[in-house]
């Protein structure tokens, strides 16, 4: 099998997370995502901890997908700007996210003031793959309100052309 490029690889990822936020989100939107990817809520330091604690709560993850994971994880890594997610998308750095919030106790406000038909801030990993790019495991957690949140691991499978979810696992809720 063939290693994809590296363009091959961010369509792909792409293509995973348009397809994760239309079942999570539903009709299309604009999407606010933090400009930062990360394994989890803890960050990069926390990976052997993600790995050992999430990982093995899924019963079809592949070993491929799950190193590839680890590997593609190993750093925060800015998401493109140029990414096909059909939706419109903000990639919001975190001293923007925090002006937002400094303003005053209204950040929420302001946030959907400026946002209107975001379903709040998202922030995602970055998709580890099989080989074959076949099955795709990634972390995604949306804030929607000071009190309302919640972060899960989605393992997706590629079917006749389409990644669809296949199992989920919750990290955390707010």
């Amino acid at each position: 099998m063939p290693t994809p490029s590296a363009a091959e690889l961010q369509a792909e990822e792409a293509r995973v997370y348009t397809a994760l936020f239309d079942e999570i989100y539903g009709e299309p939107r604009m999407y606010v995502l933090n400009e930062q990817s990360t394994p989890g809520m803890e960050g990069v330091e926390a990976l052997e901890s993600i790995i050992g604690t999430y990982l093995p709560r899924f019963t079809e993850l592949e070993t491929g997908t799950a190193e590839n994971f680890r590997l593609r994880n190993e750093t925060a890594a800015s998401l493109p700007a140029d990414m096909e997610l059909g939706p419109p998308y903000i990639l919001l750095t975190d001293s923007d996210f925090r002006q937002i919030f400094a303003l005053n106790t209204s950040g929420w406000s302001v946030f959907y003031d400026r946002y209107p038909n975001s379903p709040g801030m998202t922030t995602v990993s970055r998709v580890g793959f099989n080989d074959d790019l076949t099955q795709a495991l990634l972390y995604a957690a949306t804030w929607s309100n000071w009190l309302a949140g919640s972060g899960h691991y989605y393992l997706l499978e590629k079917v006749d052309g389409t990644w669809q979810i296949i199992q989920q696992v919750m990290a955390w809720i707010s």
